[in-house]
C-alpha cells in the first residue's frame, strides 16, 4: 500500500508552484487526484492569486480541471468559454454538457465552428438542441455563414431534417459555398425551380441555371445558356445527348453554326449522333474553321463505323431470323404420336376410347383435347395449359418489375 501524507503537506506543495511556478502547478493538479488534499482549498489560493494575476492562463486552467473535479461543470465550462481554450469541446462531450450548446453559440462558434456545428447536429433530437430553435438562434445574431455551415452539415447527415429551410440554403450555397450548390439541387426534390433560378441569376451561377431550366422542362433555353454564357461545346454536347431530343440537336446545330470553334467542336463530336451533312450544309460560305481538315477526316471515321456496326447488326439479325425460321418450321413440321394412353389436357380422359369414337384437337406445343374440351374450355382454339403458363409467367415479371422499382 502506498503511504499517504496529511492533506495539509500536499496542500503546501500546490500552494509552493503557485506562488513560484504556475506551469509546473497545472501539471501536477493533472497528475494528483483530488483525494490528496481539499481542492476548494486550493481553488481560493488561485482565486487570490488571480487578482494579481487575471490573465494567467495556467491558473485559470488550475481552477477549471479543480471545478470539473468537483462536479462543478459549469464553472469550469464559463473558464473555457472566456479564455478561448478548445478543450471546451472535450468538456462537453465528456460531461454531457450539451444543453450549454444554444446558450454559448456564438462563442463556440468562433472557437471552433465545426466542432460546434457537429455537435449540434450529433444531437439535434434533444430538447434544447432542435433544428427549429438552434437556427432560430443563429437568425437572432445576423452571422449568415454560421447558420450556412450549420444547414450544410445538417444536410450532409440528413437530408431530410431541415426541409423546410431548403429555398434558403439555395442563397447561403450560392454566397458562401458556390461549388456545392449544384450537388445540392441535384439532391433537392422540394426546392421551388422558378426561385431557385432567381437566385442563381442574382449570382450568375450559369452551371446551376443551365440544371434548374432542363429541370424545368425549358431545355432549349438551357442550351442557349450553355452556348452563349458557358461557351462549352463539349458540354453542349453532353448536353444534348442527355436530352435525346432531335430538336435539341438541331438547336444546337444553329446557335454553333456562327462561331468557328464550336463548329470545329461539332464536327469532331457528333458524327454519331446526328447526319452530317445537315450540319456541313448549314456552315456559310467562306468560313475558315480551325483544324478543318483534321475534323473532316475524323467526321468521316465516326461515320464509317457508326455504317460498319450498322451492317454488322443487320447481319447478325438476318442469320438470327434465318435461323429461327428454320427453327420454327422443323418444329411445326415435326409429328406428334398419340395412342391409347394419351389424355386429354382438360378432362383427364383418353383421348382415344374404346366405346365412342371422338374428335380431338391437336395444338403445335404437343398438347391433345377432346374436340368437345376445347369447345367447352377455350372458345378462342388456344391451349389452355400453355394459356394459363403464359399468364403466370406474365404475372410473376410484372410483380417482380414493381418490387424493383419500389
Amino acid at each position: 500500500m502506498d503511504p499517504q501524507l496529511s492533506p495539509a503537506v500536499y496542500e503546501l506543495v500546490l500552494n509552493t508552484f503557485l506562488q513560484k511556478d504556475s506551469k509546473t502547478l497545472h501539471k501536477t493538479v493533472q497528475a494528483w487526484p483530488t483525494s490528496l488534499y481539499n481542492p476548494q482549498a486550493v481553488i481560493n489560493a488561485v482565486d487570490d492569486k488571480l487578482r494579481e494575476q487575471p490573465n494567467n492562463e495556467d491558473l485559470l486552467k488550475v481552477k477549471a480541471l479543480l471545478h470539473e473535479d468537483l462536479g462543478q461543470y459549469e464553472e469550469a465550462l464559463k473558464i473555457y468559454l472566456q479564455q478561448g481554450h478548445f478543450e471546451v469541446f472535450e468538456l462537453i462531450r465528456k460531461r454531457k454538457l450539451h444543453a450549454s450548446l444554444v446558450g454559448n453559440l456564438m462563442t463556440l462558434m468562433k472557437l471552433g465552428s465545426e466542432e460546434t456545428v457537429n455537435l449540434l447536429i450529433a444531437h439535434r433530437t434533444e430538447p434544447p438542441l432542435q433544428v427549429e430553435r438552434v437556427v432560430k438562434v443563429l437568425d437572432s445574431t445576423h452571422t449568415v455563414e454560421y447558420l450556412h455551415k450549420y444547414l450544410d452539415g445538417l444536410f450532409q447527415k440528413d437530408p431530410k431534417a431541415g426541409g423546410q429551410y431548403h429555398q434558403r440554403q439555395v442563397e447561403l450555397y450560392a454566397t458562401y459555398d458556390k461549388e456545392k450548390l449544384l450537388p445540392f439541387l441535384r439532391s433537392c426534390t422540394d426546392i421551388p425551380l422558378q426561385k431557385a433560378l432567381q437566385v442563381c441569376e442574382k449570382h450568375n451561377r450559369y452551371e446551376e441555371m443551365v440544371f434548374l431550366l432542363a429541370r424545368m422542362g425549358n431545355p432549349k433555353a438551357a442550351l442557349e445558356l450553355v452556348i452563349k454564357k458557358l461557351e462549352d461545346v463539349d458540354k453542349a454536347i453532353e448536353f444534348a445527348m442527355e436530352e435525346g431530343d432531335d430538336d435539341l440537336w438541331d438547336a444546337l446545330i444553329h446557335l454553333s453554326i456562327s462561331n468557328p470553334k464550336f463548329v470545329t467542336g461539332l464536327l469532331n463530336n457528333v458524327g454519331t449522333h446526328i447526319d452530317p451533312t445537315k450540319l456541313i450544309q448549314q456552315i456559310p460560305e467562306h468560313t475558315e474553321i480551325p483544324n478543318l481538315g483534321a475534323s473532316l477526316v475524323k467526321l468521316l471515321q465516326d461515320f464509317q463505323v457508326q455504317v460498319n456496326l450498322r451492317e454488322g447488326c443487320r447481319k447478325i439479325l438476318v442469320k438470327d431470323s434465318h435461323s429461327l425460321m428454320e427453327k420454327l418450321y422443323k418444329l411445326q413440321g415435326s409429328a406428334v404420336y398419340i395412342d391409347g394412353d394419351t389424355i386429354c389436357k382438360a378432362c383427364g380422359n383418353e383421348v382415344i376410347g374404346t366405346a365412342e369414337k371422338a374428335d380431338f384437337v391437336l395444338f403445335f406445343c404437343g398438347h391433345v383435347y377432346h374436340g368437345r374440351c376445347v369447345n367447352k374450355k377455350n372458345q378462342r382454339m388456344t391451349c389452355r395449359m400453355c394459356y394459363v403458363h403464359t399468364r403466370a409467367e406474365h404475372r410473376g415479371r410484372k410483380e417482380h418489375l414493381l418490387q424493383k422499382n419500389l
